[in-house]
């Protein structure tokens, strides 16, 4: 007879507990696998987010350099009289942008209406300084026969296209009338002698960069501006390195728009040149705070002041660094008879080419917004070659 065995085996208690642990143990990694990537995943989300936003400033600055005209030459040359001193990473002293010329007092009705002109004393041969050189105006346009340096001196909006011509290119003390007409100019003479070449406004690379459109009559300028960041007093700005997080950049810029109201810039003197089509006066934008005295009731004379510069970003962009080198460095349409430099010289810049800017920029937040990001710290980098629309 045949008995058979009963099979009592299953599960014990301590193989259930190793199973469930093991079981657990794999839920929690799945689940802190899922937080993990969430967390990664919005971390994610917010740094795009935060570079979009530092990008879409970028563009915003890329836009209106496009939007803005060409270079203008004048106030660089302006800029290049008056001197190149740096504060605070931009340039100490204002120009007046135009708006004052020989004898002009910044900020006043003394604008002084003069232009300086070339006359050198040797025949067409105006030297390395031009017309900022007392060597180079030893027959003065003002006082004939003494010499004049317009080293630091106001200029004229229109000084830099007379700086293309010799108005004294034989050399004569003709006591500003070379033609003897008793017109007392000394513009269109005989002895004119145009050289249609000049030293270049600026070289290397700055931290300002001046734009105009002719056609709507109006410049915009454009700023590094370094200060103390006054939510992070703890760390004190050094504005010898002013990535420093006791610093805060920004970008300032200044809007002016052109008038026809002669040189005494009243509106109201009858006079040849009152209303004549041409542009001698600078006013603000509506936008802007510019002030110097009053014009036509209502608008004010541009100086080019450090309260006239408006802040282009809010106050969480920190601007870590940006500067501007502009090509060419004349202006092509004047300097028609000036070398192409790129024959002799490779490192030169042929002043016959289109002008271009090449504009390097670095941003972050300021420290207030990077104390809230915590670990989110993002930098934008970017180097670019902007191409001006033209050369009006």
């Amino acid at each position: 007879m045949i008995q058979k065995t009963k099979n009592n085996q299953g599960f014990t208690i301590l193989e259930l507990m190793i199973s469930m642990t093991l079981f657990a143990l794999i839920i929690t990694s799945v689940i802190l696998a899922v937080e993990n990537l969430s967390i990664a995943r919005i971390k994610t989300l917010n740094r795009v987010a935060l570079l979009e936003e530092l990008y879409f400033f970028s563009e915003q600055l890329f836009t209106w350099i496009k939007d803005w005209g060409t270079l203008d030459y004048e106030e660089y040359w302006n800029r290049k009289a008056v001197g190149n001193a740096i504060s605070s990473w931009h340039y100490t002293f204002p120009t007046g942008v135009g708006n004052y010329g020989k004898n002009g007092n910044l900020g006043s009705v003394t604008f002084g209406t003069g232009i300086y002109l070339c006359r050198s004393n040797s025949g067409s041969n105006m030297g390395t300084g031009w017309c900022l050189q007392s060597s180079n105006n030893w027959w003065s346009s003002y006082l004939p026969g003494i010499q004049a340096d317009f080293s630091g001196a106001y200029q004229r909006y229109g000084e830099y296209f007379t700086q293309f011509t010799d108005y004294n290119g034989n050399a004569n003390i003709d006591l500003w009338d070379q033609d003897a007409d008793a017109s007392g100019s000394i513009v269109g003479d005989d002895d004119d002698r145009i050289i249609a070449d000049i030293i270049p406004v600026l070289t290397g690379s700055v931290q300002e960069l001046y734009l105009i459109n002719k056609s709507t009559r109006t410049r915009v300028y454009f700023r590094w501006n370094i200060e103390q960041d006054l939510n992070n007093p703890t760390i004190i700005c050094n504005y010898n390195m002013p990535t420093n997080s006791g610093c805060i950049g920004n970008i300032q810029v200044l809007k002016l728009k052109g008038l026809d109201l002669w040189l005494s810039h009243s509106g109201n003197i009858s006079s040849s040149t009152l209303y004549d089509g041409i542009t001698d006066t600078w006013v603000c934008a509506e936008d802007g705070q510019c002030n110097g005295p009053t014009v036509l009731s209502t608008r004010n004379i541009a100086t080019g002041s450090w309260s006239e510069w408006i802040n282009m970003f809010p106050s969480s962009i920190n601007v870590k660094n940006i500067s501007f080198q502009i090509y060419p460095v004349k202006d092509p349409w004047l300097s028609w008879a000036a070398p192409d430099c790129l024959a002799s010289n490779p490192t030169c810049i042929s002043p016959f080419i289109h002008p271009y800017i090449r504009m390097n920029l670095e941003m972050w937040f300021s420290w207030w917004k990077r104390r809230i990001l915590l670990n989110e710290d993002p930098t934008i980098s970017i180097s670019t070659s902007i191409t001006l629309s033209d050369f009006e």
